[in-house]
């Protein structure tokens, strides 16, 4: 029997009792809205958590923090310095793109009347963008900048009127950050020596809000800052009789004693950030790097747990999804096998005339194939109608923002291979309940079938 024949006699013969055929479908229907809508709720939920991670850093970047060891500490129990040559180890390490050491000091800062503290962190400026320094106002750094910088977004939260300063009661007002580009802060830092430097710093962009990670922070010229740094160390390491150690090369291990020798050795920088190709590897990245002995961290290492959390929820709704597809199934396979004793002369007549036993199970395999398909098809559609209604009211009462224009949270996601996995399944838990059916016919008799004529 040919394929088109073969589906053409299948669509007739399912048509016939319509109504039966139409329950039948129904119950696949709802089996396979309830399994694809409960696995996107579980999807939906590890997709919201990786977006709300993000406001706060990127999930493909590393961060690789210095060296911190205590008194008495075994040697190899010792974090790795984070020197020159550690980060030329580190890019080299599979699925690194890149990799932007950096200096960080904290001072008094000064914009007009207004007076607040400052964290200024150096960093190579041709690594922002790469770093994702998503830009709001102005631009970025560029190669020949001295005391040019980039202010996060809270920033200019940082300074009040020491004369307006509002009563420990009342909130702090929230100032616009636009208020920072083209000005001058007045960023003092004192060394150990009590020494003093006013230092004059241009603000020439304001980074957006979408990345609380930087929100905080003022990002200048890492060759600058490291001048910087080098000056407040000034003094660090000396003790009476002692000159003192070289600027910028005194203080490099935390519990080192002053005067060790070992303490001049060469410097770490205050952190570094490392660029991952992608989201997928940076997990993966991020414990190498702690296998080797560095101070690493990155917002991926949190995804372990929300995904693991995910996984126990899909597998709880997907069960009941489960559960309602089998009963679809059930009810497959009773609609085939009343369809036999239904058909009973219809098979005789079929293998009187020369059919095989593949024809005529190939007949009720393809009956019982095509319901699957028309209950994953329509349940496909009816799922991805419930997942509209339920981001668009659910996911709108749990999102985190309170504005008319922030955005429903997106509580139920399917993806494309869940419409293909959907559909696929269907219509395998199709063909799997009309086994039996098919068996069955082609086990009949003819010649006591005829008798039925």
């Amino acid at each position: 029997m040919k394929s088109y024949d073969l589906v053409t006699l299948a669509n007739r013969n399912l048509w016939r009792r319509k109504g039966r055929t139409f329950l039948t479908v129904l119950g696949m229907i709802i089996g396979t809205t309830a399994i694809v809508v409960m696995l996107s709720l579980g999807i939906g939920l590890v997709e919201s958590q990786k977006e709300q991670m993000a406001q706060w850093g990127s999930l493909n970047i590393i961060r690789v923090d210095q060296a911190w060891s205590f008194p008495g500490e075994p040697e190899e129990n010792r974090q790795r310095r984070l020197t020159d040559e550690a980060i030329e180890e580190i890019k080299l390490i599979e699925g690194v793109l890149a990799v932007s050491p950096a200096y960080e000091v904290g001072g008094e800062a000064m914009l007009g009347r207004k007076i607040g503290y400052i964290s200024l962190i150096g960093i190579d400026p041709g690594m922002m963008e790469l770093f994702e320094f998503n830009l709001a106002h102005g631009r970025l750094l560029n190669e020949g900048d001295k005391f040019n910088v980039v202010a996060g977004s809270m920033v200019i939260n940082s300074f009040y009127d020491p004369n307006m300063a509002p009563g420990y009661w009342e909130e702090p007002p929230q100032s616009d950050p636009l208020e920072l580009l083209d000005k001058r802060i007045s960023f003092t830092l004192m060394n150990q020596r009590q020494q003093k430097r006013i230092y004059g710093l241009n603000v020439v962009g304001v980074l957006s809000d979408k990345s609380m990670e930087h929100a905080w922070s003022v990002f200048g010229p890492l060759s600058e800052v490291k001048k910087m740094r080098d000056f407040t160390m000034q003094g660090m390491g000396s003790t009476p009789g002692d000159p003192g150690f070289p600027p910028g090369k005194d203080i490099v291990v935390p519990d080192m004693p002053r005067g060790d020798a070992r303490a001049r050795e060469e410097e770490q920088y205050s952190f570094a950030l490392v660029r991952t190709e992608d989201v997928s590897v940076t997990r993966a990245i991020s414990q190498e790097l702690r296998d080797r002995g560095f101070n690493a961290y990155s917002l991926a290492d949190s995804l372990e747990g929300i995904e693991e959390q995910a996984r126990q929820i899909q597998a709880v709704l997907g069960g009941i999804g489960a559960i309602t597809l089998f009963v679809a199934a059930i009810g497959i396979t009773n609609t085939m096998v009343m369809s036999i004793y239904e058909r009973t002369r219809e098979i005789a007549i079929m293998k009187v005339v020369g059919a095989s036993f593949a024809d005529v199970r190939a007949l009720f395999l393809a009956e019982s194939s095509m319901i699957g398909m028309l209950g994953g098809a329509f349940g496909i559609g009816l799922s991805y109608f419930l997942s509209y209604l339920l981001n668009k009211y659910v996911g709108a009462m749990m999102s985190p923002g309170m504005g008319p224009e922030s955005a429903p949270l997106q509580i139920s996601l399917i993806p494309p291979w869940l419409v293909l996995f959907a559909l696929i399944f269907s219509m395998g838990i199709g063909l799997l309940s009309g086994l039996y059916p098919a068996n069955r016919a082609i086990r009949l008799d003819p010649i006591t079938a005829m008798r039925h004529l």
